[in-house]
């Protein structure tokens, strides 16, 4: 009997090729508590930074576009999408009452910032087993410099961070143990991903590579719960993807090559184009660590991460398709990757994964810091404008394009009443009518581009401003 009692209270071992195994001793619950409240930890300070001056910058162009698109009643929204962009219409319906409400930037970012941060939380709850590993893994997402900037911005990118880690978390519960519910959530989840950027066919596909080879019941109900998502998508948004498809708007996106690979997966990892291929080699060791260590997980990083990543870089040789956003959905992997190195040299050396450790901070804090507090200079000429502009004065933007940015910020935020109005003689700019009163005369010109402005029967009336590549002009 007393045998027995000590077999019991003896810790459990840690099993080298699976997750941390919790114990009941008190010594292991001090290691689980410390590991719970470092996820803890890390995943407040990550929402502190999401949240960290979240309106103090003016919409940029294509949050603007969300803005402008979403105050068109229902109908002419979904038509107006299906010529003039490249993206399904739901990030556009969650945004549209705030459009119309014409909510301040803070508010109009907020979805955002609660897709992102419950990405962080879902990610530290499914690490939680890991211990250092998860904790370093987790750390990276809430200081990702591309994780930060896609969660802020007022785009459909933070719905596909938690949707990436959704389908992750769902692909490792499946494989470990599968239950009926798992299929319909996937098919919900496909479709929702779908009807929010087409990226998630990429996934898709991985979802499908996951199921490998089986034959089982449950291995074709996961098959049918891709192909169902994708069917719901069709008969949704099906006819007007093929629109789009045709109307080119993202035909500025490259073909691919070996050196766009290298940057466009690097800047998953750093936003400094010259570690690139470090960070690359730094998440093939990781995953040769994890694939050690734990096969199944890795099995769910590598569909569900690698796969969409090959599957991107192998449509974009005939389509315009790899850019690092595209890759929203699969950006956890390379961060997860990276956590379980640094844990691989914890056991080796504490001195290797301390050194490991400074380096990333290095690298992540500064450029988190950089994506907080560096105003953009669509921010800067907006205010500028913002601060000048009088009743009377029409305000005008080259090219025409760019219009969404003038109509949200001095037009929808502004202090006057505004309405379109032609430009004549400045070419293809778009202008606003500020005021109900007469015109003075005055044209506040923002020129994005600084190029040769027909400026014949003009006089400048004002000094102009410029930061960068574009200026404001003030003609009569």
């Amino acid at each position: 009997m007393t045998a027995t009692v000590l077999t019991i209270d003896r810790p459990l071992p840690v099993a080298p090729s699976g997750p941390v195994q919790t114990s009941t001793t008190g010594g292991d619950r001090v290691t689980g508590r410390g590991v719970a409240a470092a996820l803890v930890v890390t995943v407040v300070v990550g929402a502190v930074l999401r949240l960290w001056g979240l309106g103090a910058h003016r919409l940029g162009y294509d949050e603007a576009f969300t803005a402008m698109a979403g105050r068109m009643p229902l109908g002419d929204l979904l038509a107006y999408l299906r010529t003039h962009d490249s993206h399904p219409p739901l990030d556009y319906l969650l945004r549209a009452p705030l459009a119309r409400a014409g909510v301040n930037e803070f508010l109009f970012r907020l979805p955002s910032v609660v897709c992102s941060v419950g990405a962080l939380a879902l990610f530290a709850w499914w690490m939680r087993r890991y211990a250092l590993a998860g904790v370093i893994a987790t750390a990276l997402l809430a200081l990702s410099d591309f994780e930060l900037t896609h969660g802020r911005t007022a785009r459909m990118y933070a719905e596909l961070e938690l949707i990436g880690v959704l389908a992750a978390v769902l692909a490792d519960s499946w494989l470990r143990r599968p239950r009926r519910w798992h299929a319909p959530a996937l098919g919900a989840l496909v479709l929702v991903g779908l009807l929010t950027h087409v990226q998630v066919f990429l996934l898709g596909g991985g979802l499908l590579v996951l199921a490998g080879l089986r034959r089982d019941r449950e291995s074709w109900r996961w098959r049918a719960a891709v192909v169902a998502g994708v069917a719901g998508w069709a008969l949704l948004w099906g006819s007007s993807f093929l629109a789009q498809a045709h109307g080119g708007h993202s035909d500025w996106i490259p073909r691919t090559t070996v050196d766009r690979m290298v940057h466009t997966f690097g800047d998953l990892v750093t936003n400094q184009p010259q570690l690139h291929l470090v960070a690359l080699a730094a998440v093939g060791a990781g995953g040769v660590v994890l694939w050690r260590r734990d096969r199944r997980l890795a099995r769910v990083l590598v569909c569900c991460s690698v796969v969409p990543a090959g599957l991107a870089a192998a449509a974009g040789t005939v389509a315009p398709v790899l850019i690092d956003r595209t890759l929203t959905v699969a950006a956890w992997g390379p961060l997860m990757a990276i956590g379980f190195l640094v844990a691989g040299l914890a056991r080796r050396s504490r001195l290797l994964a301390a050194v490991a450790t400074v380096a990333l901070a290095s690298v992540a804090i500064p450029a988190a810091v950089h994506d907080l507090v560096v105003p953009t200079t669509p921010d800067l000429a907006l205010r500028h404008l913002t601060s000048t502009v009088r009743r009377g004065d029409v305000v005008a933007t080259l090219p025409g394009d760019k219009f969404p940015e003038l109509a949200w910020s001095v037009g929808v935020r502004g202090h006057l009443a505004y309405r379109d109005t032609a430009v004549r003689g400045l070419g293809k700019a778009r202008g606003l009518m500020l005021g109900r009163t007469a015109a003075v005369g005055r044209v506040w010109l923002l020129d994005w581009n600084r190029g040769p402005l027909p400026l014949a029967h003009r006089r400048v009336c004002a000094r102009p401003w410029s930061r960068g590549s574009s200026r404001v002009v003030c003609l009569r």
